[in-house]
């Protein structure tokens, strides 16, 4: 029976596919856990110094035996290591050069069992030594309702990136013995003179079964290709096998028992205190809802503050990268958890020693967002070495409170039958890069940079203690009680020391100091009133950065358009595609002309406006836009449909109100597009001339009541990066309240809010 593989050209992939000892390990782990085991073993038994084997192995095999080299061999035994008299007597009794060598190859090794299904000879054959079979997938190789973790087939691989030999003692529940099969890997390798032909790979019956209903599988690996000390298996330990089961969960899916020259070593789990002292944390699910919609939601906790929040479809199709709805849907449903540490605010526990101790003993533990696939780790998500999430370039980006890995703990769950498009590479080195997988990746990372960091950001503010603010006219007083006492301490002065007035010099300090308290009272006041100002002039220049760079955008995409029809047009037709960049120019000076009032010259001073005239001429500048994204729009006056108001305002300020909440509406409503390309967008702005109030209504995904309040925070976004700041709806409010107006939002009959109320009773 010859093995089914090219060998030699085979003989790396181990190493090329198996990138670490962990995944090695890893993979066989997986193989025990999809044949039904229900805990693992493995033994790691290191008995000859890894020095001394290196230096005989290196030696020339032709040389003799002789009593120097056993004698080094003989020096070069690890005390107390099991089977280690075995070992002596083997080197001892080795008659030739081969023996020994055998016995020094096989002295340090690697076994890994298991007491599942086991394998028969067959098996063994058509699976085992088979490359990229999936057996595991068919009916007759699993048990019903378990999710198998390996389907690639190169689970076996991993031997082969551990050592040079491998010894398979395997047995199903049916079989009457115990069945074999020993690879010598090196005689595959280039420096070896037999030929593929001169190889056989034979499985074979090995001894009865003492026990007839045993079953499992024994791994035995030797030959191996690194130092396997104490410091490397516990080193696998803590960053591997610690995070290959769930550790959020309070149980290990498949329990693993690890021994060191027969030591139990411990696999640590996540204490308790790590979650209770965490300063933040976040849970949330994607799941499908009852109407078919997909929706992400959770809660977010900081200290005793919680907060709920919730993503719809348009949403996400908005802030993060995913291309479609139909890549959205089909991402499948999964969960999210994670923890967040300030370090700054860490100390020291009784419980768990100083506070070296507890950063040390967290930092096991830190290194983003974990991926679990029915509990059990995908790699290399988490790791030190990998920031999936781009999680630790934004921060640095930020100022405040940052949100990267070392600062967090954290798990995402998915499953093998809910998330089918979410695969792993070949190699086990993360996902298989694919348009549901970077919409997946691009969903987390929104909610780790966005979501939870503003959140924290917020509640970090909140939680500041209350300054007492201090009135202008009671500083005034303060100041102007100082004076007075100033001046009667210095009456006093004079009239009981007259020697004071033989000192012009004092006399004329004293005065000089108070008259300088009195500029200073009136440098405070000027101050004051240049803050007012200022405020009103940076709301200015913020509203005319937005409208600008919304402007910016209509004159690239009319350009760009223009070009575009040039490169694709015959020479003759170029007449009319200057037409058609001139209309659209036309369009732009319209918007031109009525953010003319943003100006320098025009924006400070309030005038009378005509809100009916004003309204009709910015939908008018916006006909264009509304066309191009299929949105119709319409002006609605009441109680009287020819009646007119007329406010006292800057009119550039308005203008940046309406033209903030017209750029939000579009921009929704484009969204909504997305999901439903025959969906009748509409933007209804009405105007009641009675109660001066004012509404603009879109029929968008509206706003969800968790969020009714956030929207009107600076930096609040659910757009996508680039989309925008969060800083227009903030602008629009503060705008309103300098004109004594107010700027809120109105509940829909469906509980979503999709209109606002600028209320202009408040304005003289």
């Amino acid at each position: 029976m010859s093995f089914k593989i090219a060998a030699r050209t085979i003989l790396h992939l181990g190493s090329e596919l198996i990138s670490s000892d962990g995944i090695a390990l890893y993979e066989l782990i997986k193989n025990s856990y999809d044949a039904g085991s229900k805990t693992v073993r493995i033994s790691v038994v290191n008995r000859l110094a890894r020095d001394v084997q290196r230096a005989f192995l290196q030696s020339d095999e032709r040389s003799e035996l002789s009593g120097a080299m056993r004698d080094r061999l003989l020096e070069g035994l690890i005390e107390g290591a099991p089977e280690r008299e075995e070992l002596r007597a083997q080197i001892v009794s080795a008659k030739d050069m081969r023996s020994l060598r055998d016995a020094v190859l096989a002295s340090n090794y690697i076994l890994v069992s298991d007491t599942g299904r086991g394998m028969t000879l067959e098996q063994i054959d058509t699976a085992f030594l088979t490359i990229g079979t999936r057996s595991k997938l068919r009916p007759d190789g699993q048990e019903p309702g378990v999710t198998t973790l390996g389907e690639k087939g190169i689970g076996r691989l991993s031997a082969m990136r551990l050592g040079s030999r491998l010894l398979v003692t395997t047995a199903t529940v049916n079989d009457t013995h115990w069945n074999k099969l020993a690879i010598d890997w090196s005689r595959f390798d280039h420096k070896s003179d037999e030929t593929i032909d001169e190889i056989q790979l034979t499985p074979e019956k090995g001894h009865n079964k003492t026990v007839p209903d045993e079953r499992g599988t024994r791994i035995h690996i030797s030959g191996l290709n690194r130092e396997w000390n104490k410091a490397h298996v516990q080193e696998i330990a803590l960053k591997d096998f610690a995070r290959l089961n769930d550790p959020f969960a309070s149980t290990a899916r498949l329990p693993i028992i690890l021994h060191y020259n027969s030591e139990l070593l411990p696999i640590p789990r996540i204490e308790p205190w790590i979650f209770e002292h965490a300063h933040g944390r976040m849970e949330a699910k994607f799941r499908q809802l009852a109407s078919g919609e997909w929706h992400l939601s959770g809660n977010m906790r900081f200290g005793q503050r919680q907060e709920a929040f919730g993503l719809s479809e348009v949403e996400l199709l908005s802030s993060s990268e995913v291309t479609s709805l139909p890549v959205l849907r089909a991402i499948g449903p999964f969960q999210v958890e994670f923890y967040w540490y300030n370090r700054g605010l860490l100390k020291a526990m009784d419980s768990v020693g100083d506070l070296a101790t507890v950063r040390t003993r967290l930092a096991q533990w830190t290194g983003g967002l974990m991926l679990y696939r029915d509990g059990f780790r995908v790699l290399p998500y988490g790791n030190s070495d990998d920031d999936w999430l781009n999680l630790d370039r934004k921060a640095l980006a930020r100022s405040g409170f940052k949100v990267n890995r070392a600062q967090l703990i954290g798990r995402v769950l998915i499953t093998k039958a809910d998330n089918p498009h979410l695969k792993d590479q070949a190699n086990r080195e993360g996902l298989i890069d694919a348009e549901e997988k970077r919409a997946f990746q691009s969903i987390l990372a929104y909610l780790v940079q966005q979501t939870f960091w503003s959140f924290i950001s917020k509640m970090e503010k909140i939680s500041r203690p209350p300054k007492e603010p201090v009135r202008q006219e009671l500083l005034e007083q303060r100041l102007a009680n100082q004076d007075e006492r100033l001046q009667r301490n210095l009456s006093l002065l004079l009239s009981r020391v007259p020697e004071a007035r033989q000192q012009p010099d004092i006399i004329r300090e004293l005065k000089s100091g108070i008259a300088e308290i009195s500029e200073v009272m009136a440098d405070v006041r000027e101050l004051a009133n240049e803050y007012q100002e200022g405020r009103r002039q940076l709301l200015n220049l913020a509203g005319v950065g937005i409208a600008v760079e919304v402007l910016a955008h209509e004159l690239n995409r009319a350009t760009e358009t223009a070009l575009d029809t040039l490169q694709s047009m015959p020479g003759s037709a170029s007449d009319r595609v200057t037409s058609v960049l001139a209309a659209q120019l036309k369009t732009l000076q319209k918007r031109l002309r009525i953010l003319d009032p943003l100006s320098t010259a025009g924006r400070n001073r309030k005038e009378k406006v005509n809100l009916r005239a004003f309204l009709d001429e910015l939908v008018e500048s916006h006909e264009e836009q509304f066309r191009r994204e299929g949105i119709t729009c319409t002006v609605v006056v009441r109680p009287d449909p020819k009646s007119s108001l007329t406010i006292t305002a800057v009119r550039g300020m308005i203008i940046q109100v309406f033209e903030n909440l017209i750029s939000n509406s579009v921009y929704w409503l484009r969204q909504q597009k997305r999901i439903n390309p025959d969906f009748d967008a509409r933007i209804e702005v009405e105007l009641d001339t009675q109660a001066m109030v004012l509404r603009l209504t879109d029929n968008g995904p509206g706003i969800q009541d968790s969020d009714r309040d956030q929207v009107f925070e600076p930096f609040f976004t659910k757009k996508a990066a680039g989309q925008g700041k969060g800083l227009g709806l903030f602008i629009s409010r503060e705008i309103a309240k300098y004109h004594k107006a107010t700027l809120d939002l109105e509940r829909g009959d469906d509980g979503i809010y999709r209109t606002f109320v600028l209320d202009l009773g408040g304005m003289s």
